[in-house]
């Protein structure tokens, strides 16, 4: 491995992407050579990939090259080996998943609330549309969102990135901010089982 290698943590969702198609997983433990990242099928020893992930600063990508494969219950396991210094990428879809969830939004100032069901949901945000209401959600207002999963409301804190009109209310995007790292561990699981799915059904 590169000396000073910037790599993802264990249990980060990654984008693989080789030959010009995207295969999601999540990384499983970082070795002296490289990490070991679990994917929904194998990739060919050689192949050159590059890996997404969400950094501390945006979207991170590195080049990386695969060693070794190898079959386990929940999929394949990958060996990459970092081939150049990571960068900044500008992949949105990085590590989204399309999901429906019922979601209640709460401005913490003006305290008006709005219903609605999110779009997609990352490791760093939501995309939520919002049914239209006598007032309009503020950009930038700290929010509470509700989210429904597994049958029980989990509060997800953040703030209004983006607010934009739409024919059936209102498009917005929030962005986390001070999300328990409890939280964040469902969120992920949550994100990576959805594209997991849906890996599965675009291959019948």
């Amino acid at each position: 491995m590169l000396p000073g290698a910037e790599l993802p943590l264990p249990r980060a969702l990654v984008d693989v992407v080789v030959g010009g198609v995207v295969v999601t997983g999540r990384v499983e433990r970082l070795r002296p050579t490289g990490l070991v990242v679990e994917l929904p099928g194998a990739l060919p020893p050689g192949d050159g990939v590059e890996l997404y992930w969400n950094g501390a600063d945006g979207v991170r990508v590195v080049p990386a090259r695969v060693v070794l494969c190898w079959t386990v219950r929940t999929g394949v396991r990958v060996q990459l080996v970092p081939s150049g210094p990571a960068e900044a990428g500008n992949r949105r879809d990085a590590v989204r998943a399309d999901l429906r969830l019922r979601a209640q939004l709460t401005e913490r100032e003006s305290g008006a609330v709005f219903l609605g069901r999110t779009r997609d949901v990352s490791e760093t945000g939501l995309r939520c549309l919002l049914s239209p209401g006598p007032l309009a959600p503020t950009t930038g207002a700290e929010v509470d969102v509700g989210l429904t999963l597994r049958g029980a409301v989990f509060p997800v804190p953040g703030r209004l990135h983006r607010v934009s009109p739409d024919e059936d209310g209102w498009d917005v995007v929030v962005a986390y901010a001070g999300l328990c790292a409890s939280m964040a561990d469902l969120l992920r699981a949550q994100v990576f089982a959805a594209l997991r799915e849906q890996r599965r059904l675009s291959l019948r």
